[in-house]
């Protein structure tokens, strides 16, 4: 069994409204040094595959059927180490 984690994001030429709002909210708490703002999505999940190129075809199945927009999100995942704790 796999443990996976999933970062979806929008694409970097999509305007990101929510990521604005938040830039303009941290601005005006005084942190102006912080900016670019993305937000995205991040899913964790088990997949029960022998094969990395199972768990690939798997991954790549449902996020681009299920998961994400790919017309304007991208996304990437990577299969967590045994230590490695999803939060």
């Amino acid at each position: 069994m796999k443990t996976i984690e999933l970062h979806i994001t929008l694409q970097p030429q999509v305007l990101d409204t929510q990521g604005q709002a938040l830039n303009r909210a941290v601005h005006d708490l005084g942190y102006t040094q912080v900016n670019d703002i993305r937000v995205g999505k991040l899913l964790y999940m088990t997949v029960e595959e022998a094969t990395d190129e199972a768990v690939h075809n798997v991954i790549t199945t449902l996020s681009e059927k299920l998961f994400a927009n790919t017309v304007i999100e991208t996304y990437s995942y990577k299969v967590l180490e045994e230590g490695e704790k999803a939060e």
